[in-house]
């Protein structure tokens, strides 16, 4: 069976090798947790990057299309932007911290502890307003365009969308059993994917992490009514945070009214980063979701 992951918004630091070795380092951070004795080299994965398709739409911006002359502004902002980059890609494949809740022989300071108070009252402040926004799709569509331009791209920009489809059907493989993990933005990306997919294709599980699926903007966006896609054989779960105030809302019906039903599951990931991948592909409902399916190990549904 063969594992899929998929990226959500904001992967520009990497490559496609570094973005290979980050993601596979928190799921490995994960399996080991749960004691699982499984060799990742053993598994079949593919981590299909376009990053550097954004990068190169962004790129465009350094030449005035109509004038031909260069953009000055873009392009003195260039070696902030990659020292920034750069800057991120270190951190990030440094050591790959464990969740709260599986980090507890680490004592917290009094310094640390008001750092996470603090980061939860932000949480919970953007939370609300993110809720709000939800009643106001217009306007929650004019921040998504200032501040997301990757999301602003795959809704009105045919040419990207098409090149991010292309990159990552090419990892699907006919007659082949799958399992699709996606986060973020990508949920909505294989969300569209998987209703492109012919029937010689089977999806055994797809797991959504930190989905912004059930925001109104996002269903504006989308086929209606919502439907189940057809090569999911399987079923389907849902991962959302509590401190997440980018994922504030299950799936549920009416709007995703399918059968079976999605399991929503709501978890713990980090107050000081609720949306990144890293609190959630290590959680360990996660891991047993993926390694209960290819080993059909009871233990792994016995302590789900």
């Amino acid at each position: 069976m063969k594992i899929i992951f998929i990226h959500g918004i904001k992967q520009q630091i990497f490559d496609a090798n570094s973005f290979q070795e980050y993601w596979l380092n928190v799921f490995n951070t994960g399996m080991h947790k749960i004691e699982a004795h499984v060799n990742v080299d053993q598994l079949d994965l593919a981590f299909p990057f376009y990053g550097d398709i954004l990068n190169e739409f962004n790129h465009r911006k350094a030449i005035n299309l109509e004038t031909l002359r260069p953009n000055w502004s873009f392009l003195a902002k260039l070696p902030r932007i990659r020292q920034q980059r750069s800057d991120a890609l270190k951190q990030a494949l440094a050591e790959i911290p464990l969740l709260p809740h599986d980090a507890q022989h680490q004592p917290y300071s009094m310094k640390n502890r008001f750092f996470v108070l603090s980061q939860l009252a932000k949480d919970r402040m953007l939370k609300e307003m993110v809720m709000l926004l939800n009643h106001f799709p217009d306007l929650h569509e004019s921040l998504i365009q200032k501040f997301l331009c990757e999301v602003y791209l795959y809704w009105y920009n045919p040419e990207f969308k098409q090149q991010v489809h292309e990159r990552i059907l090419s990892c699907f493989e006919p007659h082949q059993r799958h399992i699709v993990i996606a986060h973020s933005l990508g949920t909505v990306v294989a969300y569209n994917l998987l209703h492109e997919l012919s029937n010689q294709y089977e999806i055994k599980r797809f797991i959504t992490l930190a989905s912004p699926l059930p925001f109104n903007v996002m269903q504006r966006h989308l086929a209606h009514p919502l439907q189940k896609p057809k090569v999911l054989s399987g079923d389907w779960h849902n991962f959302y945070s509590q401190e997440d105030y980018l994922t504030t809302f299950p799936m549920l019906p009416p709007v995703f009214d399918f059968h079976p039903q999605i399991n929503n599951k709501l978890i713990t990931t980090f107050a000081d980063k609720p949306h990144e991948i890293i609190g959630y592909l290590q959680h360990p409902m996660v891991i047993r979701r993926v390694l209960e399916l290819i080993y059909d190990l009871p233990q792994f549904q016995a302590r789900a």
